[in-house]
């Protein structure tokens, strides 16, 4: 059985025996692709000549099929369908190189995205964003938006310099884009459980007979947008979390369930390190490494209209991460402290 970089190299070397004659002069090359929290997915590139857009076909989940007992060649031929039906970029990619380098062009398509600022230090210190408690808010450009998925160029400080803009223009477009572009939503949970019933076949009687609505300060919220991608930026949009503390009564305790969408809850309904613990061990157990936001529970302050760390703060955060960092210097001197020493 191959491993994963043998798997990756025989695709790469006979993809194009399963891809149709109109493809044979496609170029084939094999490219890691940085997201988010430092994950690197490992995809196949599959050209046209003399186009300078190419798709991205990660190979993981082919890989895990081959793994599982599917034949390779059949893998091969579904990394090859999947080629062909992306291949051809749609008509309004033809000019996009060109066209992002003019930001009159991309400034009413920039969103804003929540991540984990310690997990993407790297991303961040060659990207603008605004640090908020243990997140950050980083920038991208969308392109589209389809069943296919959403494609986003994230925004870095040389696009700014080639733009002539500031991180605070970036920013000011990207709170009010996004709020256009991907609206909040924010759902009781049972109203998303009676949803996803319904979709699945279930006649509405059953599914509202099953999932009846509870006290509103009993109940799970989940904060996100109408695509249900990149959600968990819609938390520091102050309206929505200010009428839904209104109508629950209460502060607000929010739970990151991922970079897509949060939970929201009353702050009669557990204590923020009970919450933590929670979230915590979704995230060990049920969540992407890529699509994790953070292992802490935020309080929305109904009062202050403020958000901030509720089961820690910021400021312990950063002493854990430089005594962490302390530590491995430390292992370090000691390391050279033993390496044999020569002297003339």
């Amino acid at each position: 059985m191959l491993n994963f970089q043998e798997f990756q190299e025989y695709v790469q070397m006979n993809l194009h025996e399963v891809l149709s004659d109109e493809y044979k002069n496609v170029v084939v090359a094999l490219n890691e692709v940085s997201k988010n929290n430092g994950t690197v997915l490992h995809a196949v590139t599959v050209r046209p000549e003399g186009s300078n857009i190419a798709p991205n076909i990660y190979l993981e989940g082919f890989f895990k099929k081959y793994e599982e007992g599917a034949d390779l060649d059949i893998v091969l031929g579904e990394v090859g369908r999947v080629a062909m039906e992306h291949i051809n970029a749609p008509d309004e990619f033809a000019s996009i190189g060109k066209d992002f380098q003019n930001f009159d062009f991309v400034q009413d398509k920039i969103i804003m995205v929540a991540v984990n600022a310690e997990r993407n230090r790297d991303l961040l210190a060659s990207a603008p964003h605004m640090n908020r408690e243990d997140l950050a808010l980083i920038y991208k450009v969308m392109l589209g938006n389809n069943l296919d998925g959403m494609a986003t160029v994230t925004i870095k400080n040389e696009h700014m310099a080639m733009w002539g803009v500031t991180a605070e223009t970036i920013h000011e477009l990207a709170m009010k884009n996004t709020k256009e572009i991907l609206p909040i939503t924010v759902q009781s949970m049972n109203e998303v459980m009676r949803e996803m019933f319904s979709k699945d076949g279930m006649p509405d009687e059953i599914a509202e007979a099953m999932f009846a609505d509870m006290p509103a300060n009993q109940q799970m919220y989940v904060i996100s947008n109408t695509a249900k991608v990149n959600g968990a930026a819609s938390m520091f949009y102050e309206d929505a979390l200010s009428g839904l503390a209104e109508k629950v009564g209460t502060d607000l305790f929010i739970l990151p369930s991922s970079v897509h969408e949060c939970i929201a809850v009353s702050t009669d309904m557990g204590t923020p390190e009970s919450l933590a613990e929670m979230v915590q061990e979704v995230n060990g157990t049920q969540v992407a490494t890529e699509e994790q936001l953070s292992d802490h529970v935020y309080r929305y302050d109904a009062k202050a209209k403020t958000i901030s760390l509720a089961d820690t703060t910021i400021e312990q955060l950063e002493a854990k991460v430089s005594e962490n960092t302390q530590s491995y210097e430390a292992t370090q001197s000691q390391a050279e402290a033993a390496r044999p020493r020569h002297h003339r």
